[in-house]
């Protein structure tokens, strides 16, 4: 039985071993040239004849390659950290608003790198059954998981963990602290292990490039027998900076090299030995030949970003390097190998590294998330579809932008760089700008552009070296308009300061630090509690207690004023302050608030009314002075207590000191005059006001995004204008999700509020929220002008049920054809300029009121609804549907219809001889539709108002509110007008009372005299309609070689408009048109008084057929 085991065993013992799921395994290398490697040089010399091999060996790449595929179109993001966010998201970095390089802030509050809960690639492989490992540089994030807020590796979906926190550290393990540091992490169950130095690591193995392969290979050796794949993760830091000899600096191979280029080439040969430790433990991880993962592991490499400058790296012939967004700043080596892809392969389409993570999923058998930028290659790579994987990639690295659509480029270097256009196709080297010659192109490409960044979000953490203040967290901003020149404050009344309320900190007295529980009157508000430490008596201001102002959310001084707030109350505050320790003079502030609470006590929830923030600490370790004048007390706080309290404006370490602190109540003198309006632009600075702290805010350009809101509020006692005069940090377009107007007006007269500038591109938020202009100030005194040109990237909605008056004075214009356009609400909106959008204008509540010379004439169809109002008077091309209202006119006036209109209602306002009246050129449909006329104060004083006109008339009015006595209304006056005619019109009164015509001989049409002239025309001429006229009313003669034909007109007679017309044959009548037809002129009073003369002139005498007629309609 033995001898029949035998062979068994021994087949066993010899056969790969293939999973379920191939194992996956991706390495990174770190800032190396595009042509630092063997393994491109094929490829570059046939992209650019004559370039030199690669001195850089690299036998365990090349060795990758050939049973592998090249990807020579391989983009990233321009930096380090964001290109290895995109790498872990399978998105452009921007989409979780990872824009820069992070600071490696280790604090669980401090804000860096990825957000906590975001989707790795950990995260999935994870979900997929794989164990996870991550070695080397982590580099995106090293935040503390206190509280669940961290984002080092075991938060963010790794297993396992061997490697640094931060981007780069010197080379040689032993001496290196912090996010630096070499560290062992395993998640379940959890141990955070410190190698640095610990033997062997700052020993034998103490080269960290080393160290990381070795890190690599014992990862796969814990896993290979696993039931489980694995997903290993190795990103190398070399040959990122500081660049120096590795152990490999005297292989013979490097002899040709000196100097930096020399070590450079050194530390790219270790890491191609590494690179080979780990495919030789996948070829052979039992280390007898028992066992190959090989043929069984998805193995991915690519290079971080571009080469970078200065280090030794070679980019040829690529343009730049890292940190641009030319080909050499972002175009990288990329090698696929793995079971049933290609061997020795070649693929030229574009792809970026997104594409990793969804290449990856499919490779494990699962299906890629359908809310990712990244595609799997393996179908382009395998040859089941021959589309190419993106149509566009895009590329941008905080003002820099790069796009990639087929052979074109679109580059711009800088914010002041104009865009330049590139045919990588036969310009690798992007050295002939074509933008000039191709601007379609570009403005193809530019689209493009924008469609990334409307889904892109702004920067969520602040660049390398920089301070938090340098970003903006909160997505709403709300405008803060400071009145101007009122004169000095006067105090009438002080609740704080001195020994009252304890504003000088002395109470209590004795030396040294006390707490908050030993200092009377201020409470710690804060997370803490009162025994923490509140005030101190060294660097004192004036020789007594200080209050230390702590950079915590456990520390914040409160204090109950006493005070009963009054709407409009002004409050001012003054202290002096000072920094202490590890105070950041170029960004940290002190804060000082007012509240009201839920309860009317400290502990109560508080309502921020204003916060307003220090200026920056500009005597270094000295005390200043500052003044901070508080906003009116706004009606909401009326009758409720004041609280106040101190802290900093932004987290931290550090501490500042705070001393004097005074809170008056007073006035403002304004001498007596109206206050000056308010001019100021977007950018000023502490211009805006943060609604979640009410502290003061600056609106940066790097806010300009989709999910950006902006607010202007209502001002009571003065008017300002607000001057968008800020772009995108790319040039284009200020982009945001809605405008919205807000307040309650209150103030003793009339005020407003101008938005102008620079135009404003409207979008979805992220969460597809679609863009609004939300009309909600109340307040008939306060009007609002808003003249930014407004571009509809999305459908707009205006909505609000604002009561302050609402001008729209710019153009809105669509980016992407059709764009609509929605108003719901109860507000008002007067729209001054014609817009150009083409899609559908909807008014489903409240009243869109278009100005005079306005034309809707590119909206393709106008829906008003049953709660709608469509007035003004301008015109509408658009076809007009729906069950709302037409109110022409602003008071009276004429809304013109081009098209046809179906309408639901139709308001009419009339106010003595003028009135409204609604023009449409093609069919109105009033069936079932109600008319409502309104009396503006001037009475009905005329014979006949027209109401309406149209080419063809549909059904009459079901309902009629406010009819007038003694009137009727005809809907075919004319033939073609609506018209309220009073019961005694002139005609009846001209016919029945002055001629004493009865029966049908008083009628319209009626010939009582036999003449030829009905009683219409004798009514016109003012001629007796019971004597037949011996004279023709129509006559001709001759002057000065012209043809001149006249008849009289009474003046009563002028409202039945009527019509000369001419015919060469008895048979076709046309009208006559004055300027066309002949000069028409009148001369008044010509044959008696209220009896008018009508001239037509013809140039030139008359001596064929011509005939001539007078025509009326009732």
């Amino acid at each position: 039985m033995s001898l029949l085991y035998l062979p068994i065993a021994l087949l066993l013992l010899v056969s790969p071993v293939f999973a379920q799921k191939p194992n996956v395994v991706v390495i990174i290398s770190d800032d190396a040239g595009y042509a630092d490697w063997e393994f491109m040089d094929e490829y570059l010399q046939t992209l650019n004849p004559g370039q030199a091999a690669s001195p850089v060996p690299t036998p365990n790449l090349n060795a990758l390659r050939g049973r592998g595929t090249l990807l020579t179109s391989a983009y990233t993001a321009a930096v380090c950290s964001p290109s290895r966010a995109a790498i872990v998201t399978g998105s452009y970095q921007q989409r979780v608003g990872y824009e820069y390089n992070i600071n490696n802030l280790m604090g669980a509050s401090a804000i860096d790198g990825l957000s906590p809960d975001t989707t790795t690639i950990f995260d999935r492989m994870g979900a997929e059954g794989y164990t996870t490992g991550v070695i080397g540089k982590w580099h995106i994030g090293a935040r503390a998981n206190d509280n669940g807020l961290g984002n080092r590796p075991e938060n963010q979906g790794v297993d396992e963990f061997f490697g640094i926190w931060k981007g780069s550290r010197n080379y040689t393990i032993g001496s290196v602290t912090g996010s630096g540091e070499l560290r062992e992490t395993i998640t379940s169950p959890f141990s955070d292990t410190l190698l640095e130095t610990t033997a062997p690591w700052n020993t034998t193995n103490n080269y960290v490039t080393n160290a990381f392969g070795i890190g690599a290979v014992d990862f796969i050796d814990r896993h290979y027998d696993d039931p489980d794949p694995f997903f290993l993760y190795v990103a190398f830091t070399a040959p990122h900076g500081p660049i120096g000899p590795s152990p490999d600096i005297d292989d013979p191979r490097l002899a040709g090299l000196t100097d930096k280029r020399k070590d450079y080439a050194s530390m790219v040969l270790t890491m191609d030995k590494e690179i080979g430790n780990i495919l030789n433990k996948l070829d052979d991880p039992a280390g007898d030949g028992s066992i190959s993962l090989t043929d069984n592991t998805l193995v991915i490499f690519i290079n971080d970003n571009g080469g970078a400058n200065g280090i030794g790296t070679v980019n040829t012939p690529l343009n730049n390097f890292k940190g641009s967004v030319y080909e050499g700043g972002t175009r990288v080596p990329m090698i696929i190998a793995g079971p049933g892809l290609p061997e020795n392969d070649t693929y030229h389409e574009p792809i970026h590294s997104i594409d990793i993570l969804p290449t990856c999923l499919e490779a494990a058998g699962a299906i890629p998330p359908a809310d990712i930028d990244g595609v799997s290659l393996i179908p382009h790579l395998k040859g089941t579809t021959t589309e190419p994987p993106h149509e566009v990639l895009t590329i941008r690295s905080e003002s820099k932008v790069g796009v990639r659509k087929g052979k074109w480029k679109l580059t711009s270097n800088s914010i002041s760089a104009p865009f330049s256009l590139f045919d990588l196709s036969s310009d690798i080297g992007e050295s002939t700008n074509l933008a000039n010659a191709n601007p379609e192109i570009v403005e193809e490409l530019l689209k493009d552009f924008t469609a990334f960044e409307v889904g892109a979000d702004k920067p969520r953490h602040a660049g390398l070296n920089k301070s938090p203040g340098s970003i903006n967290l909160n997505d709403r901003f709300i405008l803060n308009p400071q009145p101007v020149d009122l004169g000095p404050f006067t105090s009438n009344l002080t609740l704080v300061g001195g020994a009252l309320l304890n504003g000088d900190f002395n109470a209590g007295g004795g030396s040294g630090a006390q707490t908050f529980d030993q200092t009377p009157i201020w409470q710690n508000i804060g997370t803490g509690a009162g025994s923490l430490n509140a005030t101190q008596t060294s660097l004192d201001a004036n020789g007594t207690r200080n209050a230390i102002i702590a950079e915590s959310a456990t520390r914040e001084f409160g204090l109950e004023t006493n005070h009963t707030l009054a709407t409009g109350e002004i409050f001012r505050a003054t202290y002096q302050w000072r920094d202490a320790s590890i105070w950041n003079d170029p960004g940290d502030k002190i804060r000082v608030s007012l509240f009201t609470t839920s309860d009317e006590s400290l502990s109560g929830t508080p309502t921020i009314l204003a916060s307003l923030d220090s200026e920056l600490s500009s005597l270094d370790s000295s005390y200043q002075t500052e003044i901070a004048l508080f906003p009116p007390i706004p009606a909401s706080a009326n009758g409720k207590k004041l609280f106040v309290s101190l802290n900093s404006a932004q987290t931290g370490s550090g501490f500042a000191r705070l001393d004097d602190f005074t809170l008056d109540r007073g006035t403002i003198d304004g001498g007596g005059g109206a206050n000056p309006p308010v001019a100021l632009n977007w950018s000023t600075q502490n211009a805006w006001t943060d609604p979640a702290t009410a502290s003061r805010d600056t609106l940066l350009s790097l806010d300009a995004f989709a999910g950006c809101v902006l607010e202007f509020p209502t001002t009571d006692n003065f008017s300002y204008t607000a001057n968008n005069n800020m772009m995108r940090p790319t040039g284009l377009t200020f982009m945001l999700n809605s405008l919205k107007m807000t307040g309650d007006f209150i103030g003793a007269n009339p005020q407003s509020a101008t938005i102008a500038g620079n135009e404003l591109l409207f979008s979805n938020d992220l969460s597809d929220t679609p863009p609004s202009l939300s009309l909600g100030s109340n307040g008939p005194g306060f009007s609002y002008e808003i003249s930014n040109p407004f571009i509809l990237y999305h459908d707009l909605t205006i909505d609000g049920d604002g009561t302050a008056t609402f001008s729209l004075n710019g153009e809105i214009s669509e980016y992407l054809k059709p764009a609509n356009l929605t108003k719901t609400g109860t507000s008002h909106l007067y729209l001054t300029t014609s817009p150009t959008y083409t899609g559908t204008t909807s008014i489903t509540e409240g009243q869109l009121t278009i100005g005079d010379q306005v034309k809707l004439s590119t909206s393709s169809q106008v829906v008003i609804g049953p709660d709608g109002t469509l007035g003004g008077t301008g015109s509408i091309d658009a076809e007009i549907v729906g069950s709302g209202t037409i109110s022409p006119g602003q008071s009276t006036g004429a809304l013109t219809a081009t098209n046809d209109a179906k309408i639901g209602a139709l308001l009419i306002e009339i106010d003595g001889p003028s009135n409204d009246r609604f023009d449409v050129t093609g069919s109105l449909d009033i069936t079932g539709a109600t008319l409502t006329l309104a009396d503006l104060g001037g009475g009905l004083t005329e014979p006949i108002y027209t109401i309406a006109s149209y080419g063809s008339l549909t059904g009459t009015f079901t309902n009629i509110n406010n009819f007038p006595a003694g009137y009727s209304i005809d809907y075919a006056f004319g033939g073609s007008r609506i018209v309220l005619i009073s019961d005694t019109d002139p005609f009846t009164i001209w016919s029945q009372t002055t001629n004493s015509l009865t029966g049908e001989d008083a009628g319209f049409d009626a010939d009582p005299d036999k003449d030829g002239l009905p009683n219409s025309i004798e009514f016109i001429l003012g001629t007796n309609p019971a004597t037949p006229d011996q004279n023709p009313p129509l006559r001709y003669e001759f002057s000065n070689g012209n043809t001149l034909a006249s008849f009289p007109l009474a003046a009563q007679a002028s409202y039945l408009s009527p019509r000369a017309q001419f015919s060469d044959d008895l048979e076709t009548w046309q009208d006559q048109i004055a300027g066309v037809d002949g000069n028409l002129t009148i001369d008044e009073n010509f044959f008696a008084p209220s009896l008018h003369k009508v001239t037509i002139e013809f140039a030139g005498v008359i001596t064929d057929h011509h005939f001539f007629r007078l025509q009326t309609n009732r």
